[in-house]
C-alpha cells in the first residue's frame, strides 16, 4: 500500500534530482535549486549512501549541532558527516519535508548500519545554493 507521505516524498526526491541533473544541461542558473530541492537531494543521497552526492550540497563552512550542543563547522563538520552519516550509512526512512523560507525540517525515522534508530527531526538552513547548517533536534 502506498501512503500519501510516500508519494509526496518520492515526488520531492524526483523534483530535486531533476533540478540538479537538468540544470547544467539546460543552462538553468545555479540558484534555481530551492531549499526543498537541496534537502530532498540530501535525503535521496543518504538513502543510497552516496557521499559523493552529499558533500557538495554543503557550504564550505557548514555547521552541525545536536540540539543546543557543541557546534561543529568547516573541517569538523565534514569529519562528522563522513563518520556519522556516510560511513555509518545514516539515512531517513519515510522522510517528510516541511519548508519555511530558507529552512527545511526533515522528519521520519533515522537509521544507520550500526543498528541505531531514532525519530528524525533535522532542521536545515539553506543559503544560496548550499546547506549551511544541520541541527539534530
Amino acid at each position: 500500500m502506498i501512503r500519501t507521505a510516500d508519494v509526496l516524498t518520492r515526488r520531492h526526491l524526483l523534483q530535486a534530482a531533476t533540478a540538479l541533473v537538468c540544470a547544467p544541461a539546460f543552462g538553468w542558473a545555479e540558484d534555481a535549486a530551492t531549499p526543498e530541492a537541496l534537502v530532498a537531494e540530501l535525503v535521496a543521497a543518504m538513502a543510497e549512501n552516496d557521499g559523493a552526492r552529499m558533500e557538495p550540497l554543503f557550504a564550505q563552512n557548514a555547521s552541525q549541532a545536536y540540539g543546543s550542543g557543541r557546534v561543529r563547522s568547516g573541517d569538523a563538520f565534514r569529519s562528522w558527516l563522513q563518520s556519522d552519516i556516510i560511513n555509518a550509512n545514516g539515512r531517513v526512512e519515510n522522510a517528510a519535508l516541511a519548508v519555511d523560507g530558507n529552512t527545511v525540517v526533515v522528519t521520519g525515522r533515522y537509521r544507520n548500519a550500526n543498528g541505531y534508530s531514532s525519530d528524525a527531526d533535522f532542521l536545515f538552513t539553506v543559503e544560496g545554493n548550499q546547506i549551511t547548517n544541520w541541527i539534530v533536534r
